[in-house]
């Protein structure tokens, strides 16, 4: 037995730290950190007051807001394990997702009001449902709970083994899969996160959100959150409004995706004069970033880049590249194109097909190793924990090299996947969706390079005989089945898909002879 936590300690000992200071600012509200743990506190309490167990599963699917950060909050408080919806999935996507986590409790906001009631009627663990700003017979009004409970914090006793967060992430196949994290490696990940800052973060610091709080976006929430620094909550990224806050509100940190980070460099290009003097790190990763981007914000916002490499089945981060490491005799390092190196609790080794460590240069597929990486578990799903896990090294899936003074190249993926956006896609479940209409015989899904999204998804139909279906038929298909970013960017019909000699498609031949008849950067329209 491991030994015991207090549910939410560090919440609530940032709340005694901090006090009356700005913890969360959302739209025209702050909210202080007394008022955030009071919330929460009071949340927590009507969970456990419904009859919630620990280490039941808590679900919410919530847009960035303050509750969003205080269901959060609560969660742990209350000892439940949090599982966040993806706000662009399909009613069939969150329901698959729910039923996979065997869910109890779904808190869900007004713009979902009419997929969360088509929801609940396939998920049959779902037997509390509460509303933020909306309610009916069936469904519990969030702030009224809220106000019959009390603003103390509950202080379960729990072991540091509890189940504390379900995050799912797709799976090659399209079957839902989700990354179990105890709070004993939870805390694990969340020290990794401190011994990897080369930078100073504390009260005087702010941080911009402008990605969805339920994703990356998140990762930097609660270390700020600890450090007493304010968390500026977004509803959505927009360009010019990143560059007024900064200035405005002297953000301090901003952590953006490539493609967010292409939109910020064009607002900027036209308004040379915009104040940045608050602005000290900006995070950037989850998707493969053009080196022509990376020079261009390093003229742009100076030598304040910080990138991450990460994943959600292991720690963040696995490898940063610092600020520092960005600029070699005062112009950008051939380095931009890596990751950069290990931080100091992760042991990474590049691997052949037999398991044995290459030598630095070869590529091979990255393997992982920290302090609690072997219990790595995918919920409910033991047959990928053998698949990936041996001999307590976590096996990536990804492909990559070391240079001679460690630092990582990723150089792609053996798992048939794509990051379009920051967003994973894989390719089998667009395949999936594309199957399931009439018209299509057979089909390949693969990334194509594309300087804006990082890739974008293609897809290589075979018609049924008589059938005429276009591209715009079958991409409202898909959009009816899979969530939008999902969705074939391109769609192009061929007479038959390239096999290898044991029948299987060659994707490569594909990809190679679509670039060479588009030249790239023409491929999204």
């Amino acid at each position: 037995m491991s030994s015991e936590r207090i549910a939410g300690h560090a919440l609530s000992w940032a709340a005694g730290q901090f006090r009356d200071r700005p913890a969360v600012v959302f739209r025209d509200q702050s909210f202080s950190y007394t008022q955030i743990e009071r919330r929460s506190n009071q949340l927590a309490n009507a969970l456990i007051g419904l009859g919630r167990l620990p280490g039941e599963r808590l679900a919410v699917l919530l847009n960035n807001s303050v509750q969003s950060i205080e269901s959060q909050f609560a969660a742990e408080k209350a000892a439940q394990a949090y599982v966040a919806l993806n706000a662009r999935h399909t009613v069939r996507e969150q329901a698959a997702i729910l039923n996979d986590a065997q869910a109890s409790v779904l808190i869900v906001g007004p713009e979902f009001r009419d997929s969360v009631l088509q929801v609940r009627l396939q998920v049959p663990t779902l037997r509390v449902v509460i509303g933020v700003g909306w309610q009916d017979a069936s469904v519990l009004d969030y702030e009224s709970l809220l106000t019959r409970a009390s603003d103390r914090a509950p202080r379960l006793k729990v072991p540091a083994d509890l189940l504390l967060r379900i995050a799912y992430t797709s799976g090659t196949t399209g079957q839902p899969k989700g990354v179990a994290y105890s709070i004993e490696r939870f805390e694990a990940r969340l020290a990794n996160h401190f011994a990897a800052m080369e930078y100073g973060l504390g009260i005087d610091d702010a941080m911009l959100h402008v990605g969805p709080l339920t994703h990356a976006a998140g990762v930097h929430l609660l270390p700020c959150y600890l450090r007493g620094a304010r968390n500026i909550v977004a509803d959505r990224f927009d360009a010019e409004e990143v560059v007024a806050r900064i200035a405005a509100e002297r953000i301090s940190q901003l952590m953006v995706v490539p493609t967010m980070l292409g939109r910020l460099l064009e607002v900027l290009a036209a308004n040379p004069g915009a104040d940045l003097s608050a602005l000290r790190r900006v995070h950037y990763g989850t998707a493969p970033t053009p080196t022509s981007m990376v020079h261009e914000a390093l003229e742009r916002l100076g030598p304040i880049l910080r990138q991450q490499y990460g994943m959600t089945e292991a720690v963040q981060p696995l490898c940063v590249l610092y600020p520092h490491d960005h600029l070699q005799d005062g112009l950008p390092s051939q380095r931009i194109t890596s990751c950069g190196r290990p931080t100091m609790d992760v042991d990474i080794t590049v691997r052949d097909a037999d398991g044995q460590p290459v030598a630095p240069g070869e590529v091979g597929e990255i393997a992982i190793a920290h302090r609690g990486i072997g219990e790595v578990a995918f919920w409910r799903r033991p047959d990928l924990e053998r698949e990936a896990i041996r001999n307590g090294w976590y096996y990536s899936g990804d492909l990559g090299r070391f240079d001679e003074e460690g630092f990582l190249y990723i150089v792609g993926r053996n798992k048939d996947m794509m990051i379009s956006g920051g967003f994973n896609v894989y390719a089998r479940e667009v395949e999936d969706a594309l199957h399931t209409h009439p018209a299509v015989a057979e089909v390949a899904v693969l990334g194509l390079p594309d300087a804006r999204w990082g890739e974008v998804v293609a897809a290589f139909v075979v018609r049924r005989p008589g059938q005429a279906s276009d591209a715009d038929t079958l991409s409202r298909h898909c959009g009816e089945l899979i969530a939008g970013y999902k969705k074939p960017r391109v769609i192009e019909f061929v007479d038959a898909l390239p096999r290898n000699h044991a029948g299987k498609v060659t994707k490569n031949d594909l990809r190679d002879a679509y670039l060479a008849r588009h030249p790239q950067g023409d491929i999204a329209k």
